[in-house]
């Protein structure tokens, strides 16, 4: 004789308002294959309900998913949000078809710009921490801690920007290389959100490469750390980007700098000029490249990957030996305003190839150093 029909599933319809709303959830829960629903919601545990997911790109998916007991142990690892105010939703596990409509989702967060929110009052630094080691997240993050800093941790990009877009920290320090979401992939995340961009972001890691590191300038990293540097000095660079970062007047328009990224700003002890000259001519890149050591200053206009002329001369009568100068420094800061070909002026004389300056600078540095040759 069979027993009585069994209830069907309650149904529950779950949508996002934006995609950082998504890339949040994701990031605490979807990712790990549960989801949170409101307890008032009189849900028991080891009760059957279907989920009817609505994604931001407007695509549907059909969940299955079972509840679960809070003495399981399960709820500590989704973090202290999860208490007697949410029950937890273990999801069956996701086909084919529906973990490429979430990972699609998160791809397409790159493309959204959401606004800007105010900055946090001022107290202790807010410091992000991203590393997938657990051993520099328990280290450093608990010697920073001691020092002052409020410091929170993340094991890949893609849990911090879940944790940035819920409160945006002060100064991010990431690692490069990490599993789910590396370093260069959360930089463009952050880069691509106006609400994040503006935070500076520090990247900790055995880059040495120079063109590498011109890439991460060119994507608007401040500085870098090598992933020996002690906790002392982390923090005080930290506090440096900061200082630079809070004094260094705003862009004289978003054009100057390029709309759509193409300013370069970064020390001269990571990226040589040699290899940043190589990078604006291969670019053929046109604009104003402002170069400080802290004593002395000058601007190079460069007009298509070309030298076009170079402001305060220095010492010097003629462009091309303050640039020789300029290149022996090894000390100081960059900053490279990407301007239109069309809003360049008509230069006076003939442009002069970076090429040809970087290998007469070689030139007259390999005779310096042997006057008896040749």
């Amino acid at each position: 004789m069979s027993g009585p029909p069994s209830a069907k599933p309650p149904i529950f319809k779950i949508g996002f308002e934006s995609y950082d709303d998504f890339l949040v959830e994701y990031g605490d829960h979807l990712r790990k294959g549960v989801l949170m629903l409101p307890a008032a919601m009189g849900l028991g545990p080891g009760q059957d309900v279907r989920i009817k997911l609505v994604l931001p790109n407007h695509k549907v998916l059909y969940l299955k998913g079972c509840t679960r007991d809070h003495d399981t142990g399960s709820y500590a690892a989704l973090g202290p949000k999860a208490g007697a105010d949410e029950i937890q939703v273990q999801l069956a596990s996701f086909s084919a078809e529906q973990s490429q409509a979430l990972e699609s989702c998160v791809s397409g967060a790159l493309a959204t710009d959401p606004k800007a929110v105010a900055p946090e009052e001022s107290g202790p630094i807010n410091l992000l921490l991203v590393d997938d080691s657990v051993g520099v997240r328990i280290e450093l993050g608990d010697a920073l801690r001691d020092r002052g800093l409020r410091v929170r941790v993340a094991e890949n990009g893609l849990v911090a920007i879940a944790a940035a877009l819920k409160r945006p920290p002060e100064i991010i320090l990431s690692d490069v290389e990490m599993p789910v979401m590396d370093g260069w992939t959360f930089l463009r995340m952050t880069r691509a959100r106006q609400r994040l961009a503006h935070i500076p972001f520090v990247f900790f890691t055995r880059l040495t490469d120079d063109l590498s590191r011109l890439q991460a300038y060119r994507m608007g990293v401040e500085d870098f750390l090598s992933k020996d540097t002690g906790a002392d000095e982390v923090l005080a660079r930290l506090h440096g980007v900061l200082a630079r970062h809070k004094n260094r007047p705003q862009p004289v328009a978003a054009s100057a700098l390029g709309q759509t990224g193409q300013g370069l700003r970064g020390d001269l002890e990571h990226v040589k000029l040699g290899s940043l000259m190589s990078f604006l001519e291969s670019e053929k890149r046109s604009g104003r490249l402002l170069l400080d050591n802290g004593r002395d200053q000058a601007v190079l206009e460069i007009n298509r990957g070309s030298l076009a002329g170079v402001e305060n001369l220095g010492n010097y009568s003629h462009a091309h030996d303050r640039v020789f100068e300029l290149l022996e420094w090894q000390t100081g800061n960059f900053e490279f305003a990407q301007a239109d070909d069309s809003d360049m002026p008509e230069p006076a004389g003939e442009l002069t190839q970076l090429t040809y300056l970087l290998m007469e600078h070689a030139r007259r540095a390999d005779e310096a150093a042997n006057p008896n040759n040749g």
